[in-house]
């Protein structure tokens, strides 16, 4: 439009701006994209090896990834191992752990530093794994039929795009 001011398109944005939103929708989809090829390398991948694990070796190394968000929310992550060492493949068990305490730290309430607890104890034959957190929890009267299914968001204005909790459900069956 020639009334338009030299750098902007119809008064919407900026040219700049709207490169700025091209970039990041691309590294949106590039991101989704990564995540799906993951999910479907896990369902294609039926003999994956199973390792022994130390628990609160995994933990430390995903708390290690996430040392300055941990810090940032003046979070406080505890153990209680009743088992101490688990046999499942280490890089979904510190998937699973990542994606619930990142989840657990995203999540908190605002202004109330998040307190998360890794816990596993023996039920029957099985060994439970548990992450509990005083976050914001998901209402499971509303979302319980749609928890662990893809592209599910439970709150909005986070950056979220519903892939966590499918991709643990995916590397837990």
């Amino acid at each position: 439009d020639n009334d338009e001011p030299a750098g902007s398109l119809s008064g919407a944005f900026t040219i700049e701006e709207g490169l700025t939103f091209i970039l990041e929708a691309n590294n949106s989809l590039i991101n989704s994209l990564a995540s799906l090829m993951k999910i479907a390398e896990i369902k294609l991948n039926k003999n994956i090896p199973v390792n022994e694990c130390d628990v609160s070796v995994v933990v430390n190394e995903v708390i290690a990834q996430m040392q300055s968000a941990i810090f940032e929310k003046k979070a406080s992550i505890s153990l209680s191992l009743e088992v101490k060492t688990i046999n499942y493949p280490k890089a979904y068990l510190e998937s699973i752990l990542y994606n619930f305490i990142s989840n657990a730290l995203k999540y908190n309430k605002p202004g109330v530093p998040p307190e998360i607890n890794v816990s596993t104890r023996l039920l029957g034959d099985k060994v439970q794994l548990s992450v509990k957190d005083n976050g914001l929890g998901i209402d499971m009267d509303r979302y319980g039929d749609r928890m662990f299914k893809m592209n599910q968001v439970f709150h909005a204005g986070h950056d979220s795009k519903g892939f966590g909790l499918y991709l643990t459900k995916t590397q837990v069956e």
